[in-house]
C-alpha cells in the first residue's frame, strides 16, 4: 500500500472517499515534482508538446544533461556551473568578471563524476553508456549513485518516504 495513512487494510476497507483521496494525494505530489526544474534555464523541461507537425517528445533529464556536457560545440550551459578547483581556475573565474576568459567545460577533463543521489536505475546506466558511446569522447565517466534502483523502489520513494527525510539506502 502506498498509502498508509489512508488506513485501507483490505479491499472491504476501500471507499470512493479514500480512494479519490489517496488519488489526489498522488496528483499534489506529481505537480510538486513538476515544479523541481523550475530554477533552471535549460533543462527545466523533459517534455516538449505536440506542435500540429511534430509529435511530443520525452527527453530524460539525465540525458540532456549528458549531451549538453558532451556536445561538440562546448557551448556554456546557464545550469551547469563551474566550480573553481585551484589557483589558476580561481583567477580565470575572477579575471571573467573583467574580460573574456572561456570557463573550462566539463568534456575539457579526462574524467568525469558523475554522482546520482538518490540511486539510479539499470536503464538510466545503459542511457549514460549510450550518450557517451554515440558522442565518441575521450573522457571516462565514472557513476556513483547512492543505491542502484528497482522498479518497484520509484514509487516508494515517490510516494511512501518522508521527502524531508528521504531514505536514500545509505
Amino acid at each position: 500500500s502506498f498509502f498508509p495513512n489512508q488506513g485501507v487494510s483490505s479491499p472491504n476497507d476501500l471507499t470512493m472517499e479514500r480512494a479519490h483521496s489517496a488519488l489526489e494525494n498522488v496528483f499534489e505530489m506529481l505537480r510538486g515534482i513538476s515544479h523541481a526544474r523550475d530554477h533552471l534555464k535549460q533543462f527545466s523541461s523533459v517534455y516538449t508538446p505536440s506542435d500540429g507537425v511534430h509529435q511530443a517528445t520525452y527527453r530524460p533529464f539525465l540525458k540532456q544533461v549528458l549531451e549538453e556536457i558532451f556536445h561538440p560545440d562546448k557551448r556554456e550551459c546557464a545550469d551547469i556551473e563551474h566550480m573553481s578547483g585551484g589557483l589558476t581556475d580561481l583567477l580565470k573565474t575572477g579575471f571573467s568578471m573583467f574580460m573574456k576568459v572561456n570557463r573550462p567545460h566539463p568534456s575539457d577533463h579526462p574524467l568525469l563524476f558523475l554522482l546520482l543521489v538518490g540511486g539510479v536505475t539499470p536503464s538510466e546506466l545503459r542511457l549514460i553508456r549510450e550518450v557517451v558511446s554515440n558522442h565518441k569522447t575521450n573522457t571516462q565517466v565514472l557513476v556513483m549513485a547512492t543505491r542502484l534502483l528497482k522498479p518497484s523502489d520509484v514509487p516508494h520513494l515517490l510516494f511512501n518516504t518522508d521527502r524531508l527525510k528521504p531514505d536514500i539506502g545509505v
